[in-house]
């Protein structure tokens, strides 16, 4: 099962397709592009990833498609191959390091595309997806694009999650889930890199533990060069099945993007230091509170406090996606921003897990 949020009218999406459709029509040359797609273990999702590559309505013969797995224990390599064989512009890359920035590495080293495009296993495309990133890469003149991701689920758990994903009282540094205007950004998700950002600016990063894509857009701000993003580039993703992997990605999530501040301060965003904040003074307060009487009001208030944002969080989600997660709202926020914000604590004094 999967749901959409439809942010313009079918008439403003016509007119926008037809204009997407007349600026591919126009270039002298339709540039060929390379998607890179790490991949572990993802024999549940890599089919329905490639099958809608395979479905963009950009022309079959300038998409190349490069899978970099990490010797996958499941299905996921079998599964490739079988699609390999059918299509000869797929390929599968193997990663022995296993590790996402050194597969990505390995796919843009190989790419023979004049656009790069990083994808996750786990994600599937609109059928325009290609089309929109060349376009607005024209449009705009710029060097990098990106668009917006639709959580997708197939269990109520997953959903929930997705939802409170795409919720903006969610993970709020993260506005590519949420944010439904255009505009020049700091990072998008599954963008698309021109070739030539990697021979002027180098790779993704190997060497540190580090939010590999958001390092790599900072070094593009920093080159002088714009990220846009819009609504129009659309990627459908599958989230976490349950709380528990649901903690350990945002735990991580929270470490990687320490890594990225301690490398490059000026990175750093306030909404990245909220959930750490909140999670230093309640466990600050917590402990004191077990010492002294006068702290335990505190401790109480910054509860009292998160237990309200909880509430406004979840009825303001549940009423944009469906009431009838509302009993599990509260417990998947909460799930994702203490995990951030310890990830984050931890990830001041330790680079990896």
């Amino acid at each position: 099962m999967s749901f959409k949020r439809e942010h313009f009218s079918s008439a403003d999406e016509n007119e926008k397709q037809i204009a997407t459709q007349e600026v591919i029509d126009a270039l002298p040359d339709v540039p060929l592009v390379t998607f890179v797609i790490p991949m572990y273990n993802e024999e549940k999702n890599i089919t329905k990833c490639l099958d809608s590559i395979l479905a963009q309505d950009y022309p079959g013969d300038k998409i190349e498609v490069l899978v970099i797995d990490g010797y996958s224990t499941d299905q996921s390599r079998s599964k490739v191959i079988h699609c390999a064989k059918k299509h000869p512009n797929i390929k599968l890359l193997n990663n022995p390091y296993r590790k996402t920035p050194k597969s990505l590495n390995i796919g843009a080293q190989n790419a023979s595309g004049d656009v790069v495009i990083i994808l996750g296993a786990h994600t599937r495309i609109k059928k325009d997806f290609v089309a929109q990133n060349i376009a607005y890469m024209k449009m705009k003149k710029v060097k990098c694009v990106g668009g917006t991701q639709i959580n997708t689920g197939d269990s109520y758990i997953q959903q929930a999650i997705g939802h409170t994903m795409s919720s903006i009282f969610g993970i709020m540094s993260a506005p590519y889930r949420y944010r439904k205007r255009e505009s020049y950004v700091d990072t998008v998700v599954y963008a698309a890199y021109h070739r030539s950002l990697f021979d002027e600016i180098g790779y993704f990063d190997e060497e540190t533990v580090i939010s590999e894509d958001a390092e790599f857009n900072w070094r593009i701000r920093k080159a002088g060069y714009k990220i846009y993003f819009t609504p129009k580039i659309v990627s459908h993703y599958y989230p976490r099945p349950n709380l528990r992997k649901l903690m350990r990605q945002f735990f991580r999530y929270g470490i990687l993007r320490v890594n990225v501040v301690k490398k490059h301060l000026d990175a750093i965003k306030f909404l990245h230091l909220i959930p750490a904040t909140f999670v230093f003074l309640l466990t600050l307060t917590g402990i004191f509170s077990l010492f002294f009487h006068s702290a335990f009001p505190v401790f109480e208030g910054l509860i009292v406090v998160y237990g309200i944002f909880l509430v406004i969080a979840s009825l303001y989600t549940g009423f944009r996606y469906g009431l009838k997660y509302l009993p599990v709202f509260p417990f998947v926020f909460a799930a994702m921003q203490i995990s951030f914000g310890f990830g984050f604590l931890v990830g001041l004094f330790k680079s990896h897990e």
